[in-house]
């Protein structure tokens, strides 16, 4: 069968439509906006750091039009209508995907069965039955000071406080489920009083559990390679090949070349239609977008190198010395161009307000006044969504 062949422009069209950068609120406006982009692209990864907002604020912020975080809060802990949990790395999804994700919670207590072995922590294996007959009888939930079980050997790693890791490995168990936070400190409950979660399906084997998941992960991504890549992070994957050829057969999934890419790319048969109605629809660049560093958009930087011409590293865990550019850094995104990045001030002085410490763009050609009005009216919509009291 010959080889179905598109442009750059076609892909990058695409995946600006598929996650929802195109315009403000292309899913939909409110909480349901919200429900609907994160069942599109299927996960949000989750990070504690808090420059401008967490990274999935970020995230939201640059496509809904109301958003804030008080929203993420509502689905996740009043609504539940979110849960948190393992996909890629520690993400949040829908609590109704919460059952078939049972397989991958039994590789994660594994992992985490090997790392209390590393770091001399398996002391916290000898409390998970008290803490769990606790979290069933609580009435509010438990927080790792609560229980007050001491410290366990330091580890330059991870948590040494004993009750945090007792309750962090039920959570891996999914014996218990995060109830709320108060700033970056978790509180627990038991599964069984959360929303929903006691009758979802399963799967039987862990062969249908992977083959959903690498049909889920596709569709979230929109179109993606084979290779090794971020995208196909959260299970080892060495399946994948001959699931994805197996979809091909069954027509699931449509393989593509893009002109100029070695790799072929793949794309659920939905999202390829998609990719035939919108590749040819321009994209409007009349409003720069701020692009958080752990983005599903972004989350295999090689993939925006071969589609966008965009080199990003996310500097966080560079020693300074290191860094070609800074701390925190965020791409600028305008149509279906990165024209940019920026260093968010971190100084504590900001008062609650947004400001760019240091911009580096591609070009020159966009260091003009009218591309300063944009970025400066684009902050000013982030101090309003997300540093608002």
């Amino acid at each position: 069968m010959t080889d179905i062949i598109f442009s750059k422009q076609d892909i990058r069209r695409y995946m600006i439509h598929h996650f929802g950068l195109d315009r403000l609120d292309a899913y939909g406006e409110g909480k349901s906006g919200v429900l609907t982009y994160i069942k599109q692209v299927a996960s949000l990864q989750q990070d504690p750091i808090n420059i401008i907002g967490t990274n999935i604020d970020i995230i939201l912020a640059s496509r809904f039009s109301d958003y804030s975080p008080q929203v993420l809060t509502e689905l996740l802990y009043q609504d539940e209508l979110l849960i948190e949990g393992f996909d890629k790395e520690a993400c949040l999804f829908s609590r109704d995907e919460w059952g078939q994700f049972a397989f991958a919670r039994d590789q994660r207590v594994a992992a985490n069965l090997r790392t209390l072995s590393y770091r001399d922590q398996d002391k916290a294996l000898d409390y998970l039955e008290e803490v769990t007959n606790l979290l069933q009888n609580s009435p509010e939930p438990v927080s790792p000071q609560d229980l007050n079980l001491g410290r366990l050997a330091d580890s330059s790693w991870g948590s040494s406080n004993l009750g945090n890791t007792v309750l962090y490995h039920l959570w891996c168990q999914g014996v218990a489920v995060i109830a709320e936070r108060k700033e970056r400190r978790k509180l627990y409950k038991h599964y069984m009083q959360a929303k929903g979660l006691a009758n979802l399906p399963t799967f039987d084997s862990e062969a249908d559990f992977l083959d959903w998941f690498v049909y889920r992960r596709l569709s979230g991504l929109g179109v993606y390679w084979l290779k090794s890549g971020s995208g196909w992070l959260g299970q080892s994957m060495k399946e994948r090949k001959a699931i994805i050829e197996r979809f091909l057969e069954q027509g699931k999934v449509v393989k593509i070349q893009v002109t100029d890419m070695k790799e072929a790319l793949y794309l659920t048969q939905d999202n390829y239609q998609r990719l035939l109605v919108v590749k040819n629809q321009p994209i409007k660049a009349d409003q720069v977008r701020f692009i958080a560093p752990l983005d599903n958009f972004i989350w295999d930087r090689k993939f925006v190198q071969a589609i966008f011409d965009f080199e990003y590293v996310w500097e966080v865990y560079k020693p300074e010395k290191l860094r070609q550019y800074g701390y925190y850094v965020l791409p600028i995104l305008l149509g279906d161009n990165f024209i940019g990045r920026f260093e968010p001030d971190r100084t504590k002085t900001r008062q609650d307000t947004l400001k760019i410490k240091k911009i580096w763009f591609e070009s020159n050609i966009y260091e003009t006044p009218e591309m300063t009005d944009m970025i400066l009216t684009e902050v000013e919509r982030y101090n309003q969504l997300l540093l608002r009291k």
